[in-house]
């Protein structure tokens, strides 16, 4: 459970003990990365840049001039966003994993709680990535 301290959001104290972090971790955030690598636009954009869907049917040169062009342009895109959706989502993956380790690291302490230097520690694959 999250505890806010007084509630007024004026940067009180925070506790966040072992049973908040596996349940935020196991359910809230791999809800949010299934919704977003199955959610309809996302597959759309990835058929797009992955060109298993053509951007244009058809190619009317007569009429637009530079179809080719704009799909082509269009496809770059779509694969660029596609690829900062998946450093998202691997981001998020690796959250998973250092709230799941601090999960481990309270249920083995003696007291409920990291401070927010210890739980810093543990996110920082996540905040820094490629350091370790």
């Amino acid at each position: 459970m999250a505890d806010e301290g007084n509630g007024d959001n004026d940067g009180g104290t925070v506790t966040i003990t072992d049973g908040f972090l596996a349940k935020f971790s196991g359910t809230t955030i791999k809800a949010f990365l299934d919704d977003v690598k199955t959610s309809l636009p996302v597959r759309e954009l990835r058929a797009y840049a992955d060109g298993t869907t053509p951007f244009l049917t058809g190619n009317n040169s007569g009429n637009f001039t530079a179809p080719g062009t704009l799909a082509t342009t269009l496809k770059a895109y779509d694969d660029s966003v596609a690829k900062m959706l998946g450093t998202v989502v691997g981001q998020f993956e690796t959250l998973i994993i250092d709230l799941q380790l601090a999960d481990r690291y309270l249920n083995n302490a003696l007291d409920d709680s990291l401070d927010y230097a210890q739980f810093m520690k543990l996110a920082g694959r996540t905040l820094n990535p490629g350091t370790k």
